[in-house]
């Protein structure tokens, strides 16, 4: 059994599902009411019989009022692919709290479409674990959850935008991408992997997770500070200028994947492991319009 979702979670997710600006009518049917007419069993309207038109959809009790043909309209219902990309390099690592914070965020997601009839695919970047092919249906919910448990982080200096480039296409046509990392690389390989994902009509969200002390450090005195990705070593001296470096580099890293998720019309969210898994998902993520009832 998975450790990364309480029962007491689960149970509240339960009434949730994930939001999706766009539902793209596929083969497959679903939970997701569409603006398309279909053949689901929410009734949408009546208009007048055209030759051509099935039989089988004439509603047979207005015609013995009318004495006119009228076909009964339903909407359609469809499943929405969604497919969650963890970031397994080696800063995700850095500490145990932001690792573990990152897959029960994506266990969260894959539990949110698994019981809302989506479908689903989950891909460790980065990783040398194999991906999780697309999936549907609560039955698969636990074998999911333990999948994401048991992946591991990168052995290697592997950057998340390279690896996430080559397979960006791998996501279905119209699907919901969903990246996790910490995003703290050099972005130009993550722009164009998110270009590709659009390109493919994609929705993209991107989920940021940090540790307090990534977004404002408070170290003091000589440190030797070590690359986890490279293991290259730096002396540094802690003091308030140096300091005030970092952050300003950070906030302009920051600046500056907010800028291109504007002009992309992506979702960017920042959580910090410091706020609880139940904030972020039930306050946070419900309040940028990501899940809902």
């Amino acid at each position: 059994m998975h450790t990364l979702l309480a029962p007491a979670l689960t149970k509240r997710l339960a009434n949730y599902k994930i939001l999706s600006k766009q539902i793209v009518r596929g083969g497959h049917k679903g939970e997701r009411r569409s603006q398309r007419l279909g053949s689901s069993l929410e009734f949408s309207d009546y208009r007048l019989y055209n030759p051509g038109d099935d039989l089988r959809q004439i509603d047979w009790n207005t015609y013995a009022r009318t004495q006119k043909y009228y076909i009964k309209r339903f909407l359609d219902e469809q499943e929405l692919a969604v497919s969650v990309y963890l970031d397994c390099s080696k800063s995700m690592g850095v500490n145990g709290d932001k690792w573990h914070r990152a897959q029960q965020l994506a266990a969260t997601f894959a539990f949110l479409s698994l019981a809302n009839a989506d479908r689903l695919s989950f891909m460790p970047v980065a990783s040398d674990s194999r991906a999780y092919p697309y999936t549907k249906g609560k039955a698969m919910t636990n074998k999911v959850l333990n999948f994401i448990e048991q992946s591991k982080l990168a052995t290697s200096d592997v950057r998340l935008g390279e690896k996430l480039l080559p397979i960006a296409h791998q996501g279905r046509q119209g699907a919901l991408s969903i990246l996790i990392s910490d995003f703290l690389d050099e972005p130009e390989a993550l722009f164009a992997a998110v270009k590709k994902m659009q390109a493919k009509r994609q929705q993209v969200l991107l989920l940021q997770v940090l540790l307090p002390e990534e977004q404002n450090p408070n170290y003091v005195g000589d440190l030797q500070l070590i690359d986890i990705e490279t293991g290259g070593l730096r002396e540094v001296s802690m003091s308030r200028k140096v300091l005030a470096n970092y952050k300003q580099l950070y906030k302009d890293h920051i600046n500056q994947i907010h800028t291109f998720c504007k002009e992309r019309g992506v979702d960017f969210i920042t959580c910090s492991t410091s706020t609880s898994l139940e904030e972020t998902v039930f306050s946070l993520l419900r309040q940028k319009g990501w899940i809902g009832r």
